[in-house]
């Protein structure tokens, strides 16, 4: 009769989890940022983690990319506390790039506003780690 308790607790429990999973719940690789300045405005682009590398079209796309810094900051506190972004200082080696001339080219922006974001990371307890 216990037993039979048990069971139906751990089967109810197994339900429950996969029916209402944890909101917020950080990539196991992280995240991955990247950053450009465009007319004027700083363009960022926070992606899952992957074993993989980006593509120059995911990390431009219109669906991903965040503009303007306070923007970014609004989304960096939906992040999960505990969540590890990883700023890359460029695009990952191979990636393909437009010819064109204005093809995006990655950056970091000033010290003074990195530092503005990576406070603001330390206050939400995300991990933030330039390349």
């Amino acid at each position: 009769m216990l037993g039979r308790k048990i069971a139906a607790v751990a089967v109810l429990t197994l339900i429950a989890s996969v029916c209402y999973p944890q909101k917020n719940r950080a990539p196991m690789k992280g995240y991955e940022l990247f950053s450009w300045k465009e007319n004027g405005h700083w363009h960022y682009s926070l992606l899952p983690g992957t074993n993989r590398e980006k593509t120059y079209e995911e990390i431009t796309s219109k669906t991903t990319v965040i503009v303007g810094t306070s923007n970014f900051e609004s989304e960096l506190k939906r992040l999960p506390k505990g969540a590890e972004v990883l700023w890359q200082s460029d695009a990952p080696v191979g990636v393909k790039r437009p010819t064109s001339s204005n093809a995006t080219s990655f950056k970091q922006p000033s010290r003074k506003r990195i530092d503005r974001i990576r406070a603001l990371c330390d206050k939400l307890g995300i991990k933030l780690t330039l390349l």
